[in-house]
């Protein structure tokens, strides 16, 4: 996906991207090993930046950024439309598990920790990202609409 959408024409460094996803798996891990709220509710602060303010004011971003300059990384730019709502889905999720953690729910907050996880190494292993998949169909049917 290295078209710019018409649209945003926002781009993202790839590589970036795909370390912030292991960064939100990890963090959910140890929310689920500690218990701890604050860290599920700083991941969800971080979606939220990432995807509905700016992704360059992202603490996550910040810290993928640092590593990828400490390796000498190049940027990898691509099509940021995708990502920025994958991390509203993240948003969601990560907010969804905060709420059912709150109301004592565990188990709908363990179901959807391991699909946070699950979608997030995804994309930082195999660089494949669900939320874009869905956007890129989301687009499509708004496409065929028209």
């Amino acid at each position: 996906m290295s078209e710019v959408c018409p649209i945003s024409f926002k781009q993202v460094d790839e590589k970036a991207a795909r370390i912030n996803a292991v960064l939100s798996a990890v963090s959910v891990a140890l929310f689920f090993v500690t218990s701890y709220k604050f860290i599920i509710v700083f991941l969800a602060i971080d979606f939220f930046i990432r995807g509905f303010i700016d992704p360059l004011y992202s603490f996550y971003t910040a810290i993928s950024k640092s590593i990828l300059r400490i390796t000498n990384n190049k940027p990898k730019l691509i099509d940021g439309s995708p990502k920025i709502f994958a991390a509203k889905l993240g948003f969601f999720m990560s907010s969804f598990i905060v709420l059912t953690s709150i109301l004592n729910l565990p188990v709908v907050a363990i179901v959807f920790g391991i699909m946070l996880i699950f979608f997030a190494l995804l994309e930082g292993i195999f660089g494949y990202c669900v939320g874009c998949k869905i956007y890129s169909i989301i687009e499509k049917l708004k496409k065929n609409q028209f």
